[in-house]
């Protein structure tokens, strides 16, 4: 899969399920939330989307052995929510669905969005 084809269904997405995320797409009400209280410049800023299904912890000597066909345990089991981040914050947590109709691409319905706590450096 390639990271454009990701990228493009991640803010389909995010534009569908989470409106506060992607205001000039998908709007609350007669105006989008963002938009009264941030311009529009800075909602056009790009961020890193990632949806993350799984953790591992290992040594560095078995990461260095890795080779295709190997098997790496995470640390969830099977059904836990997936985990998205935008600039490295979990912003929403969903459960993963393959598409219909491309069987090789994955989509991500949210189930719950995170409430933000305080903000850090």
């Amino acid at each position: 899969m390639q990271i454009e084809n990701q990228a493009g269904m991640m803010s389909s997405i995010l534009s569908e399920q989470l409106p506060e995320l992607s205001p000039s797409i998908a709007e609350a009400g007669p105006e989008p939330v963002v938009s009264r209280r941030l311009p529009g410049a800075v909602l056009r800023i790009p961020v890193s989307v990632q949806v993350v299904i799984g953790t591992a912890r290992l040594p560095l000597s078995e990461v260095a052995d890795l080779k295709p066909g190997a098997n790496v345990t995470l640390e969830e089991k099977l059904g836990t929510a997936a985990r998205v981040l935008v600039n490295g914050r979990e912003v929403a947590r969903g459960e993963l669905f393959v598409l219909e109709g491309d069987g090789d691409r994955l989509g991500l319905t949210i189930t719950e969005v995170v409430e933000s706590g305080p903000s850090g450096p």
